[in-house]
């Protein structure tokens, strides 16, 4: 029984990490769509909606692949 335990558990967490790193993908993802548009207007670039969500797209995957792909380090 206490094996069951742990298996929900570690299901439990799973399911919440998932939900928490979409959410915290979505952040990013306005934060770097109001970057985008604002660097675009210092620079008095007129952009069209549909290249800013690309270019904000682009970047947080990156980000979240760049992120995803780090490893702790195995202390002995």
């Amino acid at each position: 029984m206490a094996n069951d335990d742990f298996r929900v558990r570690d299901l439990v967490d799973a399911v919440i990490g998932f939900a928490a790193s979409i959410i915290l993908a979505i952040i990013a993802f306005f934060i770097t769509v109001f970057v985008v548009v604002t660097g675009a207007d210092l620079a008095n670039v007129a952009v069209d909606g549909d290249f800013v969500v690309l270019s904000a797209a682009l970047i947080v995957a990156a980000s979240i692949i760049a992120g995803g792909s780090w490893r702790n380090p195995v202390i002995e």
